[in-house]
């Protein structure tokens, strides 16, 4: 006799209503990013809203992915709940457990886009860390630019991040990636996920080699060079938030 319980029409309407509302904000969310250039739109928009700097297209990819990111996991989490597939089982609580990890997850992966990406900042935007860092930046720039004769600069580069998530972010990718890995052997079964996963395992051991070593310690003929000569952490996390083709973009694909 199979545990998992009939559920009545009225039970889904909420899941199956959530997903439609979500995946068609989702979809018009990625076609407006992508309109082409259509002369006046801009200044259109603009001068209805009146902010003189609004975009309507090709929003800045650093606040854009990860926010479509995460609707794309809450979408999953929706329409592949665990929680509601295994209700009235004994396996219910491990199903609320994933369906919490994969949103929670996904808001860690997020937010700590934002954390470590060198165009937001966004621990040292909220603490004034960032604009300090720049005020003094273009100073000496300006200080400099007079000196020589130069034409004056009223812009820096993107400084680096002073405050990130440390060591931590290969713990917040390797946890993130088990439960995404994990949350997928429900959507697509262990045997297409068992290989992704084993790679990633690999990958998260390869990396701790390093942190606990150092590219000076090991035999480098026994281990992964993620990158050349950065950190392999640094490498990881952009690999995997800037390329769609990988194991996340599979929950969408699956759904």
């Amino acid at each position: 006799m199979s545990e998992t319980p009939e559920l009545s029409p009225t039970e889904t309407v909420f899941p199956n209503h959530a997903v439609y509302a979500l995946a068609l904000i989702f979809v018009i969310m990625g076609v407006v990013n992508s309109t082409p250039v259509i002369p006046g739109w801009d200044t259109l928009w603009q001068g209805i809203t009146g902010i003189e700097k609004l975009k309507t297209r090709a929003f800045a990819t650093e606040w854009f992915y990860p926010i479509v990111f995460f609707l794309m996991m809450l979408i999953v989490a929706l329409k592949h709940s665990m929680w509601r597939d295994w209700r009235g089982t004994a396996r219910a609580p491990l199903g609320a457990f994933m369906d919490i990890a994969l949103v929670v997850a996904a808001a860690a992966i997020s937010l700590t886009y934002l954390v470590e990406i060198d165009s937001v900042c966004l621990i040292d935007s909220l603490n004034g860390e960032r604009a300090r860092i720049m005020a003094q930046t273009l100073a000496a720039e300006i200080e400099f630019a007079e000196t020589m004769g130069l034409p004056v600069p009223d812009t820096v580069e993107d400084p680096k991040c002073v405050n990130t998530t440390g060591v931590w972010l290969v713990a917040i990718m390797g946890i993130s990636m088990l439960v995404f890995l994990g949350y997928n052997i429900k959507v697509w079964g262990l045997p297409l996920v068992a290989v992704a996963l084993g790679i990633a395992l690999y990958t998260i051991v390869t990396v701790l080699v390093w942190y606990f070593h150092g590219p000076d310690d090991v035999n480098k003929y026994l281990m992964t060079k993620l990158g050349a000569s950065r950190a392999p952490s640094l490498m990881v996390f952009p690999t995997c938030m800037t390329r769609w083709s990988t194991p996340p973009q599979a929950f969408w694909d699956g759904s």
